[in-house]
């Protein structure tokens, strides 16, 4: 009955809020990137997501509302089968203990209804199954005494990494062992290493997808040197501690607004007692790595949206949280009466606080997308050459006209992309029509130039369309 309960609860909240399409809430900017090289078996922006490519392709099969919509679905299903893991995980971690399912049941609720965690559940993007993956390898790890095999457990945390490349710093937790052993012998770590091997194998998928020429190719991963630029995110790598050491701090600071964001005062509390009164070491080691990494990335990484990195740490919280409750009802040994109010009255708070966190993460009012491309496209004359610059335009139209077929007599440039030659081959057989000169350094000017039968529109970021009848 708890699971059902449990999905019902996030089930209802999850289909009143969801994005009815493309949207931009909750630092979903990637979506049309995500959503049209799924559909047209592209590559997307690096590390590529293969995993993610071949699930939501799967999901945009469902004959359920537009495209984006079938693609943000992949997002609610993950957040949910995520908070039911949690929910048996800590189930069996606390198995021991009274109340442990009722304990479970509500860390599981409070990880699901933390606003961050929400609002990746209603849109297009990686992290709602990044956190069911990273969920499925704490998970996996438990498993004593299983029949699962160590070869098994590595092919897992290397799959995960193929959804988001920061999984790999959940790697090191394959080197614990199980009962008295803190370290796994040399031939478990030996299993488990081509585990991982075996699962980052799917990466190779992305080659296979560039070679059939699709619309959204990024990249030039044929050669290994391109293949490597591409799945290890170098052309992010400027982010990777770009902040000042002020900055930084003052992300340290606003983490603990997040916290309580997430959690409010009284689960913030809960989790940094469940914290301080140490789990078993099963439980506080893999957990402390994961909310130690993932925080520490999210605050030296130079993005304005680094905030999306910290999904393990709330993951890493619940769990924390769980502890927390389940020594508050030790302390009420032999008064059960007060352990149901608890119970209860935690239970009601997450309950009361639906209605209050309704509007902050509702995505199925944000038509800003859809209303940015009717428009755009209504403005921009019939072959027309666009220069895009900015990810929400830019993604936004490519999925207007790769994914929805939409204005395929426009020729759609990212302006950001003109310096690297690979983009300029994947313009050429995108747009067959198109004179691309293959030189260094291409800018707009010198591709205008060599169209001169073309409308020349600039779309800049966060500002009018520009085209020569607004001049």
């Amino acid at each position: 009955m708890v699971p059902l309960f449990l999905t019902i609860i996030l089930g209802i909240c999850y289909s009143l809020t969801i994005a009815p399409s493309l949207t931009w809430a909750h630092f979903s900017v990637d979506g049309g990137d995500l959503i049209s090289a799924a559909a047209t078996g592209g590559v997307p922006h690096p590390s590529g997501y293969p995993l993610y490519l071949i699930l939501a392709r799967g999901f945009q099969l469902i004959p359920v509302g537009d495209l984006a919509f079938r693609t943000n679905l992949l997002s609610a299903v993950c957040t949910i089968l995520t908070a039911l893991l949690l929910n048996v995980y800590l189930s069996h971690q606390l198995r021991d203990h009274p109340f442990s399912q009722f304990t479970s049941f509500l860390a599981a609720i409070a990880y699901g209804l933390a606003p961050f965690v929400w609002g990746q559940g209603l849109v297009t993007e990686v992290y709602a199954l990044h956190g069911l993956l990273v969920m499925i390898c704490l998970y996996i790890l438990s498993l004593e005494n299983s029949n699962i095999g160590e070869w098994m457990r590595g092919f897992v945390f290397g799959v995960a990494a193929t959804n988001h490349l920061t999984a790999i710093m959940m790697l090191p937790l394959l080197m614990l062992g199980f009962d008295q052993k803190l370290f796994a012998s040399a031939p478990v770590l030996l299993k488990r290493f081509w585990g991982v091997i075996a699962g980052l194998s799917l990466y190779l998928s992305l080659p296979i997808r560039a070679y059939f020429n699709p619309p959204i190719n990024w990249g030039d991963t044929s050669s290994p040197i391109g293949f490597f630029w591409f799945i290890t995110g170098l052309i992010y790598r400027h982010y990777l501690f770009s902040l000042s050491a002020q900055d930084m701090v003052q992300r340290l600071r606003a983490f603990g607004g997040l916290l309580l964001e997430q959690y409010t005062w009284l689960g913030a509390l809960l989790g940094i007692y469940g914290l301080i009164t140490l789990p078993p070491r099963r439980v506080i080691i893999p957990t402390l790595w994961m909310g130690m990494v993932f925080l520490l990335f999210s605050v030296f990484y130079g993005s304005y949206d680094s905030q999306v990195y910290l999904m393990p740490v709330w993951l890493a919280f619940a769990i924390w949280l769980a502890y927390g409750l389940q020594d508050l009802l030790v302390f009420a040994t032999n008064r059960f009466k007060l352990k149901i109010s608890i119970l209860g009255f935690l239970f009601v708070a997450l309950m009361i606080r639906i209605p209050i966190l309704f509007a902050s993460v509702d995505a199925s009012k944000d038509f800003r997308a859809h209303d940015f491309i009717i428009n755009t496209l209504k403005k921009i004359p019939e072959n027309s050459l666009v220069f895009v610059d900015g990810d929400e335009q830019l993604f936004s139209l490519w999925y207007a006209q790769f994914g929805l077929h939409q204005r395929l007599d426009l020729a759609i440039v990212a302006e950001g992309l003109l310096p690297y030659k690979w983009y300029h081959e994947n313009l050429q057989n995108t747009y067959s029509l198109l004179d691309v000169p293959q030189r260094d350094n291409l800018n707009p000017s010198e591709l205008s130039a060599a169209n001169p039968g073309r409308v020349i529109c600039f779309i800049p970021h966060d500002k009018p369309i520009i085209c020569p009848q607004d001049r």
